[in-house]
């Protein structure tokens, strides 16, 4: 008589929803050190406009040893290293809110990722859950060099403790950006463009696509579980959606080339709007929303920046006129999908994602 088996035990990954509570804190299951060729392979994938992420020798007549690994690259980190055990059960990534760099990070450093969940709370119809946490990358000498909140939205759960613990700031300070400021004072850097105002209205010229494999590499690297990402088998390729952390990244890359020199961006809010798939190309466009001089020669810009999906954005948009709308203080995808059916059609559906950032550069 044959003997057979069949599959009996299954590893559950992403947060345990019978055991949540407010104020629960969760590990990475992965420390990972970063070398220098990783950095390479990211400057060569994301456009990258910053001096301190670009160069050795600027970084170090700031008084670093080295290059700054990119602030995109540390946010997608941040992100990824809580996917295995928070986000892979999670059914949409809604927000992202407050993604700080704070304190500088280098190639050689190996890095860990805390989360601590800050609110729960129950969609109107009861039909899911909507989490917010705070995800803050360490490296191997226990300092915080990245933090961000994430808001995701799971199937409905009863928390295990439902009553609102005390939950301290995360490591929310702008030292670091003080302390660039300071030591970039009387050093150089040339701009395309000498100040920004506000109500101005960037076309952004590059147009870039996230190719298959692009984004195997990348969500392999950062250890990235779902199989919506990579498993071709499952998906067919225009099912294949690219993270959310590599589509941020990739608009904010492709807008700083006309806002350089950026120091220090930080994204205070964005939020997705359609899925982009492997192969889409990826533009952008961006609305000024304020220019203040923080120290003389350097100004601070807060933007908002819309991410686009397969448009050639400078020619099929050089005549657009925008609805004012557009720019104000939206919070949701229904709020820009409302403003583009009524206002602006030929945009609806392609507009990806929205990004309300700032960052300090020099003034010539």
């Amino acid at each position: 008589m044959e003997n057979y088996l069949k599959p009996n035990r299954k590893v559950n990954y992403g947060l345990d929803l019978g055991k949540v509570f407010i104020g629960q804190e969760l590990n990475s299951h992965y420390n990972i050190t970063v070398d220098e060729s990783v950095h390479s392979l990211w400057s060569g994938f994301m456009p990258t406009s910053s001096y301190p992420e670009n160069s050795r020798e600027f970084a170090g007549r700031l008084g670093f040893h080295q290059m700054f690994l990119p602030y995109g690259f540390l946010l997608n980190f941040t992100l990824s290293l809580g996917v295995e055990n928070f986000a892979h059960s999670s059914l949409l990534h809604l927000e992202i809110r407050n993604a700080l760099y704070l304190s500088p990070a280098f190639a050689g450093d190996t890095f860990s990722c805390s989360i601590k969940i800050k609110n729960i709370k129950a969609t109107s119809d009861n039909r899911y859950c909507i989490v917010e946490s705070d995800h803050v990358l360490f490296n191997q000498k226990g300092e915080s060099v990245f933090v961000l909140e994430r808001v995701t939205l799971f199937p409905y759960f009863k928390p295990r403790v439902t009553m609102v613990s005390q939950i301290e700031e995360s490591r929310r300070n702008h030292l670091f950006k003080e302390k660039i400021l300071a030591r970039a004072r009387g050093i150089g850097m040339e701009n395309k463009i000498d100040r920004f105002n506000q109500g101005d209205l960037l076309l952004h010229p590059l147009v870039r696509p996230v190719g298959k494999s692009e984004n195997l590499f990348w969500a392999t690297y950062f250890k990235n579980t779902h199989p919506i990402h990579f498993n071709y088998q499952r998906y067919k390729p225009g099912e294949i959606i690219i993270s959310g952390g590599i589509v941020l990244s990739m608009v904010l890359g492709i807008s700083g080339r006309e806002f350089r020199q950026l120091l220090l961006p930080q994204v205070e809010r964005a939020f997705h709007i359609v899925p982009v798939v492997a192969e889409d190309r990826i533009g952008a466009f961006s609305y000024v929303k304020s220019s203040v001089e923080v120290m003389h020669g350097f100004e601070e810009i807060e933007v908002v920046t819309f991410g686009l999906r397969n448009v050639d954005t400078e020619p099929e948009l050089a005549e657009m006129a925008f609805p004012v709308e557009l720019f104000g203080d939206l919070s949701k995808p229904s709020d820009v999908e409302y403003i583009l059916e009524r206002k602006c059609p030929s945009l609806l559906g392609k507009i990806c994602c929205v990004a309300h950032w700032k960052a300090l550069r020099k003034r010539n």
